[in-house]
């Protein structure tokens, strides 16, 4: 736990709108906190696509009160093209149309020559916010001196999952969290103005609407209005890394502190935490970088240990203030935090429900563990005969399931599409299209953390089509905990950028990639992996037609067969640290 500091509590003030100037002559706006008088103290610059000022949850007014009073002056500023801020919006799912390193650059100058700054400034964000912080740490802005990104990947093909759009959660993002401001600035008279409205008319009247709808390129203009442009050249850019970080990284000096959770779908910032110890552009980024992962969900402040149906135990809980005291009071104040007494990578075990202390990624006593599929064509529910052992497969006939894409295996996960939980898999039990892998009841703990991997020996009757595979923890009583996941666009098994089709009735080797995690598989528990081929909406249907799946409405079935034999041994990869 961080060192709890002294703590004193200013009185503060607020200055709204300010005028912040960048190089172009464009003016964007931010609200500015700030400890009361004349006093200069070190600066947190936050920049947003979310608005600075909403007023549903006051989420930048709470913050920057809390900062303020702590001691330091707070910068929440909406970022180009949105809200009080002038000019065009460009997302951030774009390589090099906005403008965001630019303004970033520009803003940590401006933030660092308030009258109320020392000089040092400290940025912090999660999601879009944590995605402003890396785009701008590599402009390297003179007076940034810290970052604390969170909730945000390496890349988009992380983000979307190895070039595989997350439909249900990029809906949500454009049509709630982008169009209403949009709608606004153009003062038209209808439409949500707002995150409340917007998302409550998404979840009771067009979230199925939309996610069902073909061709996802032809979704019209009003359903997520001023951005449908933005849309249609994001579906025609799968495929392709547009953050493109690990590049960037090279370039930065400025010491992060990331946080992420086992449960958002931005996890793979393990990936930059790896690439700033190993790549940064000073000694200080690269060896006092940190990482922190929980298991929450995507998330910047809720650190809590009950999580969807589960209890990670007190444990779990983290005080989000005493954590950015911690960080920025050591690098803006100068202060005695005990930073240094803080591992490099703090990975919280889920069903430990501990922490463990580690200095790098992935870690280096790992024991990369096959477990093999077993199987006498009959894998199919959780009634089947599906085995999953460390030992090796022999000879036996393989399993065949029917994948249809008017018929998808559904996505177990609450309203909010953007925000992952550990769920219960047990509605998925009866589907004749998930093959069901799993060890017996556990005899000893096994303690898995790293990335999964698995190897899957198939072949399909379609041109083109999907696999994806769930890594699943089996409680005694039978709760099925979804730990992580993973799926593979059979055209991107060997390249993103020059993708081809797949002969039907060969038989692949796929490398389907899971999200990274941390759990102790308990004495009496269950290993499970799940194998199908969709996952929906959490990733949109493959049509199984080699077409363009984004730009057709036609669907086919795909009569899939994995193999599970000495030649094809088809297997989960399991990284075991030793007890």
């Amino acid at each position: 736990m961080p060192r709890q500091v002294k703590e004193e509590r200013f009185t503060v003030a607020v200055e709204k709108d300010v005028r912040v100037p960048m190089r172009d002559g464009t003016i964007l706006r931010a609200d500015v906190y700030h400890p009361e008088g004349k006093g200069r103290y070190p600066t947190i610059v936050t920049r947003t696509a979310y608005n600075k000022s909403r007023i549903d949850t006051r989420y930048y007014e709470e913050r920057g009160h809390s900062l303020a009073e702590r001691g330091y002056t707070f910068v929440a500023q909406d970022i180009r093209g949105t809200y009080a801020s002038e000019g065009d919006f460009f997302p951030c799912t774009f390589r090099r149309d906005h403008h965001d390193t630019e303004d970033g650059y520009d803003t940590i100058e401006w933030a660092a020559s308030l009258p109320w700054s020392t000089g040092k400034v400290g940025t912090v964000g999660s999601s879009y916010d944590g995605w402003t912080q890396w785009e701008l740490a590599h402009a390297k802005p003179p007076h940034l001196a810290a970052m604390m990104p969170q909730a945000i990947a390496a890349s988009t093909l992380d983000q979307e999952m190895s070039g595989v759009l997350r439909l249900g959660q990029s809906l949500q993002w454009m049509i709630v969290n982008l169009a209403p401001d949009q709608i606004a600035r153009d003062d038209e008279p209808w439409g949500p103005r707002n995150w409340d409205e917007s998302k409550r008319l998404f979840n009771e009247r067009d979230r199925d609407k939309w996610t069902w709808f073909l061709p996802l390129m032809e979704i019209p203009d009003h359903a997520m209005y001023g951005l449908g442009h933005h849309w249609r050249k994001w579906l025609g850019e799968r495929g392709r890394d547009n953050f493109d970080f690990l590049t960037k990284l090279r370039k930065i000096e400025a010491p992060a502190f990331i946080t992420t959770s086992w449960f958002d779908q931005q996890v793979n910032a393990l990936k930059i935490f790896s690439g700033m110890s190993e790549n940064a552009a000073s000694e200080t980024a690269r060896t006092q970088t940190r990482i922190m992962v929980g298991p929450w969900r995507h998330t910047g402040t809720d650190f809590e240990r009950t999580v969807g149906k589960v209890d990670f135990g007190p444990e779990a809980e983290r005080d989000f203030y005493q954590v950015v005291e911690q960080w920025f009071g050591h690098w803006l104040k100068g202060e005695d935090t005990g930073l240094d007494e803080v591992p490099r990578a703090q990975l919280f075990v889920m069903g430990a429900n501990r922490w463990r202390h580690e200095d790098k990624w992935p870690l280096p006593n790992t024991r990369y563990t096959d477990y093999f599929f077993h199987s006498n064509g009959n894998a199919r529910t959780i009634a089947g005969d599906g085995l999953l052992s460390r030992e090796p497969p022999g000879e036996g006939p393989p399993n065949e399931y029917v994948y249809d894409p008017r018929d998808p295996v559904m996505t177990i996960y609450p309203a909010s599409a953007g925000s992952h939980e550990p769920a219960d898999e047990r509605p998925l039990d009866g589907r004749q299209d998930v093959l069901v892998f799993q060890t017996p009841p556990l005899e000893e703990d096994v303690e898995v953390v790293g990335d999964i991997v698995v190897k899957l020996w198939a072949a399909s009757s379609a041109p083109d089509t999907d696999f994806t595979a769930k890594l699943v923890d089996v409680w005694p009583d039978g709760f099925s905990m979804k730990l992580c996941y993973g799926i593979v666009r059979a055209r991107f098994r060997e390249s993103y950028e020059n993708p081809t089709l797949i002969e039907p009735g060969r038989v692949y080797e796929y490398t389907i990639q899971m999200n990274p995690t941390a759990n102790l598989f308990k004495r009496g528990h269950r290993i499970r992996v799940d194998v199908s081929s969709s996952d929906f909406p959490n990733f949109d249907r493959n049509h199984n037609t080699g077409g363009n799946d984004y730009a057709e409405t036609e669907l086919r079935t795909a009569c899939q067969t994995v193999f599970h034999d000495p030649s094809r041994p088809s297997r989960v990869i399991l990284p075991v640290i030793p007890q």
